[in-house]
């Protein structure tokens, strides 16, 4: 350790007296090239100082340039367009339209369209009106009861059996317009299908065959989803007649068991040992139950039976009550309702609409057999015939069990 700290520090001391002497060399040289330069050429003149220029630059202000932006306008959402009856201005129908069978039904038999008492709907408005809610009724309801007892939740069940079938025949109808005007667009594909099965019959289904996962934005693609509704809603469609036929029966067979609520009038002619007068001995030309309404054109609860005959017969009281609505009603034109008491545990009354002249006012005393008005073609009506109606606890039933 010793000698190599020796050996540093000998170099060190050598490298330092080298520098000494070369320095020592440079400087001499440097003077005396200096003293045999001045002597030569005389002494250097000897030049003023120059003064450093001053420069002072100005800049104007950045002024930062004022941007305006537009207002923000929030995105314009259009309502939805309310289908109409035709296919040319009704949009497609989606596959969904048909409702499922286990849904929330809406109420029936409570509410009336706007101006119900006054004003019957329009023709023309009507299918409007079951395009936003096929269930309407373009005929105004009366209030219902409380389904209290068993009998009462029967007939309750019934009506909205009924009303869930005017529902479904209304969305299949829609439907099958939806896929008649798809069916007339221009896709080779869809005309070659419908082409080829067009001896299935007006109900079948002939695009099942198409993989709709790869055309559903196609005509075909379109054409497939609303056969698959079309076969969906007529398959409910079947079950909720066979309930609503099972239903009739059972409230039809207890008729038998009800008392006698009032005797007929011996004039008028009873039917299988009803419970009530014939209100008229006219032709039967429309039963109860859902049909293709031969005035607003779109499917509807028929809540009674209509029996033919010419304008002015007389209507006679099916049953001793009282008049508990005598007046214009809408699409039943010159209606009357009489309150006859309870029966089957429940509210019975009987109704009678289209008359020319109404012979009874509200609170009446009427007995079985009076006549309490003329046979007509108000309201919505295609020709002269009193519309007869039977309810319990305000709900309708057939009529032709009770007469």
């Amino acid at each position: 350790m010793g000698e190599r700290w020796w050996r540093q520090a000998t170099l060190a001391a050598v490298a330092g007296a080298t520098l000494m002497v070369t320095s020592f060399c440079l400087d001499a040289g440097a003077a005396t090239a200096g003293t045999q330069s001045s002597s030569a050429q005389g002494p250097l003149p000897t030049l003023p100082a120059l003064p450093s220029p001053s420069l002072t630059v100005s800049l104007p202000p950045v002024k930062p340039p004022k941007v305006t932006l537009p207002p923000i306008k929030p995105p314009t959402v259009k309502p939805p367009r309310v289908p109409s009856a035709t296919a040319s201005t009704r949009p497609t129908a989606p596959p969904a339209a048909v409702p499922p069978t286990a849904g929330k039904l809406p109420r029936v038999g409570v509410s009336a369209p706007p101006s119900a008492d006054g004003p019957m709907v329009s023709p023309g408005s009507a299918p409007a009106l079951i395009a936003g809610d096929p269930v309407a009724d373009l005929y105004p309801q009366p209030p219902v009861d409380a389904a209290v007892t068993p009998q009462a939740r029967q007939v309750a069940a019934l009506s909205d059996v009924e009303h869930r079938i005017q529902y479904l025949e209304n969305i299949l109808a829609r439907t099958r317009d939806d896929l008649a005007s798809v069916q007339r667009g221009p896709d080779p594909v869809l005309q070659l299908l419908t082409s080829l099965t067009a001896g299935g019959g007006a109900d079948a289904s002939p695009f099942a065959v198409v993989d709709s996962a790869e055309v559903v934005d196609t005509p075909t693609g379109r054409a497939v989803a609303l056969s698959g509704a079309i076969t969906s809603g007529q398959a409910e469609l079947v079950r909720r007649r066979t309930e609503e036929a099972r239903l009739r029966q059972e409230i039809s067979r207890r008729v038998r068991t009800v008392p006698v609520v009032a005797a007929p009038a011996r004039t008028v002619a009873t039917v299988g040992g009803g419970r009530l007068g014939r209100p008229l001995s006219g032709r039967l030309t429309s039963r109860y139950g859902t049909r293709f309404d031969p005035y607003y054109h779109v499917w509807q609860l028929h809540a009674g039976v209509d029996l033919a005959a010419p304008i002015g017969t007389p209507i006679l009281a099916a049953a001793d009550g009282r008049v508990s609505r005598a007046g214009w009603y809408g699409g039943y034109g010159n209606y009357t309702c009489i309150d006859h008491g309870r029966a089957d545990g429940q509210r019975l009354s009987t109704c009678y609409g289209h008359q020319s002249r109404l012979m009874v006012s509200p609170g009446q005393r009427v007995r079985a057999g009076q006549v309490i008005g003329l046979v007509g073609s108000t309201g919505a009506s295609t020709g002269p015939h009193l519309h007869f109606e039977v309810r319990l606890g305000g709900r309708p039933v057939d009529p032709l069990p009770w007469i």
